[in-house]
């Protein structure tokens, strides 16, 4: 009997053991409220993060088959428009009808989350911009744009041999086919093209061929107009792309070619001399 009872003391001594207390079990609930409180504060940093990323890598395959397009065919895509169905507006024998507007998916042969009027969405919903070089060296012939043009780059050329030849190798137009977008860093203070009142990222004005209407810039630029356009927040420099010129935060994502990297890949694809 003795051997009985002190058996059937140690089990209960085990149970009790095995148990939590009230506090303890108040301390852990506090402390997963403390880590879901701070993963849900993290939550929407982290997905916007992740709409970043996502908006920087398809932004790169749009520009990867966009200069695709060009080694196929000699020639930048025209942007398309609402009611172009995704397909370029313009180009191949004729002029684009519009130099802004969006990338043409179709054209392409480009895929992803697409609007009624088959425009490529960003992962905050908005339409991605594309805008190509209007800009014409061919002042003696037809007056055609040079990037979206059959045949015009190639006849074009890189280089102006007039130029090549004259004493002054250092002329700011010896280059003629280069495109005409200066990449400003913020809203300017007034609202000419040239980056008045902020910092040039990437281009340069040639002043000897008469500014506002000549650059050295970009051939095309391709745009994200980030979360908060559709947040109602379009003041400042989200207004600057439509012609204002105030201050304000920028969450735009903005991604463009340089002229000497699209040569490159015209001349690889032979179709640049």
């Amino acid at each position: 009997m003795h051997l009985a009872r002190s058996k059937n003391h140690m089990q209960q001594n085990q149970y009790q053991q095995q148990g939590f207390t009230l506090v303890e079990i108040a301390i852990v609930l506090l402390i997963v409220t403390m880590l879901l409180g701070y993963t849900v504060a993290l939550f929407p940093k982290q997905q916007e993060l992740k709409q970043y990323r996502e908006a920087e890598r398809e932004m790169d395959e749009i520009i990867a088959s966009i200069i695709g397009f060009a080694q196929v065919n000699g020639r930048l895509p025209c942007p398309a428009i609402p009611n172009t169905a995704g397909i370029e507006d313009g180009g191949g024998n004729i002029d684009c009808n519009n130099f802004g507007g969006f990338v043409p998916v179709n054209t392409l042969g480009f895929s992803g989350r697409l609007n009624a009027d088959s425009l490529l969405m960003d992962p905050w919903g908005n339409p991605y911009r594309y805008y190509v070089s209007d800009s014409d060296a061919d002042n003696g012939g037809v007056d055609d744009s040079d990037f979206v043009i059959n045949r015009e780059m190639r006849e074009i050329g890189i280089v102006d041999i007039v130029d090549i030849h004259n004493a002054d190798l250092s002329s700011d137009d010896r280059i003629d086919l280069d495109g005409p977008y200066l990449i400003c860093d913020g809203a300017g203070t007034t609202t000419d093209d040239l980056c008045t009142g902020a910092a040039l990222v990437f281009g340069r004005p040639d002043d000897a061929l008469g500014t506002p209407y000549a650059y050295a810039g970009a051939p095309f630029v391709l745009l994200s107009q980030g979360k908060n356009w559709n947040e109602g927040d379009i003041a400042g420099d989200e207004l600057e792309n439509r012609g204002a010129n105030e201050t304000d935060d920028f969450d735009d994502i903005v991604k463009w070619v340089s002229p000497n990297i699209l040569f490159s890949k015209m001349i690889e694809a032979d179709q640049l001399p």
